[in-house]
């Protein structure tokens, strides 16, 4: 039997005894900034522990929230500047191919209107004003507008509209993905049956997409319809 000297064996436990008490502050750590989950949260977890098991997801999940506070960001503002301007810091973003689409219609719709200003006008007659388009609030309950093509998803299927309303607001508060979007909720129930159906019209079939993604990742329900 091999004798090991008493004050080796002390050593070697507290050895242990530290890298025990390690893990259970990184765990600890780690939880609390899972509940917390802003970027900042993340960034300083990365800073305590930089070499964590937990660093990995802890960036991709930084990034991911950034990526979707500057997407939201860009899409408020809804100016080709604003989309711009989340292209420069997210080229290969999640929103990035919807962003140049939609950087690229503005600055379109921008030169067209210049063009125009500047189109010799008639010297007789009332050249006739195109009706404002109001654009209804965030969350209010919108029937789908006539397009040569439109793009929706469903959430859900409710017995009533209020159910349906109630079942709009969960998500929106969930999901940072339908913050600027209204619902579209049936006036009637579905044709052979009693259920009313829950959808959003979205301007591609790119978001569409991704929208899907995101509420199927936190377990809803969402597929595309008509």
């Amino acid at each position: 039997m091999v004798n090991v000297p008493r004050s080796f064996r002390v050593g070697l436990l507290s050895v242990y005894l530290v890298a025990v008490s390690a893990c259970s502050q990184t765990d600890e750590a780690w939880e609390t900034t899972l509940s917390t989950d802003t970027p900042d949260a993340y960034a300083t977890f990365l800073e305590r522990f930089p070499k964590s098991e937990y660093a990995d997801l802890a960036r991709a999940r930084r990034d991911a929230l950034i990526d979707q506070r500057d997407w939201s960001v860009a899409r408020r503002e809804n100016t080709s500047e604003a989309y711009s301007k989340y292209l420069s810091v997210h080229p290969e973003g999640v929103w990035s191919r919807l962003a140049m689409r939609r950087r690229d219609e503005l600055t379109t719709a921008a030169s067209e209107a210049v063009t125009e200003d500047f189109a010799p006008q008639p010297l007789t007659g009332i050249v006739p004003q195109e009706p404002a388009v109001s654009t209804p609030p965030a969350g209010a309950i919108v029937e789908p507008t006539p397009s040569a093509e439109k793009h929706f998803v469903q959430l859900g299927a409710f017995s009533s509209k209020a159910s349906a309303k109630k079942g709009w607001n969960f998500l929106q508060r969930s999901f940072a993905e339908l913050t600027d979007l209204s619902p579209v909720i049936d006036a009637a129930p579905l044709r052979g049956s009693s259920l009313y159906r829950l959808r959003v019209q979205l301007d591609s079939t790119e978001e569409a997409d991704r929208i899907c993604a995101a509420l199927l990742r936190g377990g809803e329900e969402c597929v595309k319809s008509k």
